[in-house]
């Protein structure tokens, strides 16, 4: 089954630049490098969150309970399922060999687009950049 999210490009970035300027990082995932990374995780509702340390605050807006920041996403599909706590954790690396995620994100910014999109089919994330339009430019 294939999972399609997408989540403010502003807000992503923001995490992303919090995880890279970090000078020490959460232990990584499974067998995710070390080193910044966004984590995309499944646990009431999808989200992701940087892992650099000591993490940020909750931005305005986000439910009480969050205690560091996170940016939710949208579904893109009716059919995909819901996540439940422990269903989803994937690391995002950021500085990863080959591709640097960081300056995909960068770079797409400066470009015009306003949204991340992760597609998740079986175990292959993609992560790219989209200009969506919002209600006002509909």
């Amino acid at each position: 089954m294939i999972s399609v999210f997408r989540f403010p490009l502003a807000d992503v970035l923001d995490l992303a630049e919090h995880a890279v300027a970090a000078t020490e990082h959460a232990d990584p995932v499974c067998d995710e490098p070390s080193g910044p990374a966004l984590l995309l995780v499944g646990d009431d509702g999808v989200y992701l969150m940087s892992n650099g340390l000591p993490q940020p605050p909750p931005a305005p807006g986000q439910p009480p309970a969050s205690t560091v920041r996170a940016v939710f996403a949208d579904r893109l599909g009716r059919d995909q399922p819901d996540p439940d706590g422990d269903d989803l954790l994937v690391a995002l690396p950021l500085r990863q060999p080959g591709t640097h995620l960081i300056e995909r994100l960068r770079a797409a910014a400066g470009t015009g687009r306003n949204s991340v999109i992760v597609t998740i089919l079986g175990r292959q994330v993609t992560v790219s950049a989209a200009h969506v339009p919002t209600p006002r430019q509909a």
